[in-house]
């Protein structure tokens, strides 16, 4: 990927800091203006399903993280001084993002967490976008789990992202412990809310390292 200027680096970092505040303004605004919705039960993408009163609202915000996972990805690249971990963790979040925005226009049928669509999706009465959202969302999850960890290793050879390597390194063991332990079912009937649980970490994670990116003056030479 190429490296982008200075100044467009801070924008990027303030874009990677705008995705996640998007993301929770709009379930908060969807789950309120819809009529029949349980947040500590269903799931966020309820509120982008085609069942959904008013999913464009959903969807905008999905799509607004997705962007902004690939302009913090974008501006990593040549931030950071290690080159093969960087790299990767900086594509992570790149492939994260475009996953988000699949699944953002890739919309369920209806909300997985009622039994009526559960019933639906067993019987594999459920769309191809439906299968492809569900499917895309279980990786989403998988790449905020590696990324940080993958960012963490490259952080700690660089003294301006150094002091974020331990915050990194919990973020993305604290996101894979609880995507486990949330994803044995142990929580039925409380899943909306350990999914809220679960994507806020990343989310002021993604929002952290954004702020950083946009503040810190970008060297000409990272080894400096």
């Amino acid at each position: 990927m190429p490296v982008p200027t200075d100044g467009l680096r801070r924008v990027l970092g303030w874009c990677a800091v705008a995705g996640p505040v998007l993301f929770t303004a709009a379930w908060l605004i969807a789950e309120s203006v819809q009529d029949t919705y349980g947040p500590r039960r269903e799931d966020i993408s309820a509120l982008a399903a085609l069942d959904a009163q008013h999913a464009w609202i959903m969807i905008a915000g999905i799509v607004a993280l997705g962007l902004s996972l690939v302009a913090l990805g974008v501006g990593l690249v040549g931030a950071i001084d290690d080159g093969r971990s960087a790299t990767v963790g900086a594509i992570l979040l790149v492939v994260a993002g475009l996953a988000f925005v699949v699944a953002g226009f890739a919309r369920d049928d209806c909300s997985s967490e009622l039994q009526a669509c559960k019933t639906r999706v067993k019987a594999g009465n459920v769309s191809w976008h439906h299968q492809v959202h569900d499917n895309v969302g279980i990786a989403v999850f998988l790449f905020l789990v590696l990324a940080p960890l993958m960012l963490a290793r490259a952080f700690r050879r660089d003294r301006g992202w150094r002091d974020l390597r331990r915050y990194s390194l919990i973020t993305g063991v604290l996101t894979l412990v609880l995507l486990l332990v949330f994803g044995g079912g142990s929580f039925t009937g409380w899943n909306g809310l350990a999914e809220r649980l679960l994507i806020t970490i990343p989310l002021v994670w993604i929002a952290v390292l954004g702020t950083r990116l946009a503040r810190i003056p970008v060297r000409a030479d990272a080894s400096a």
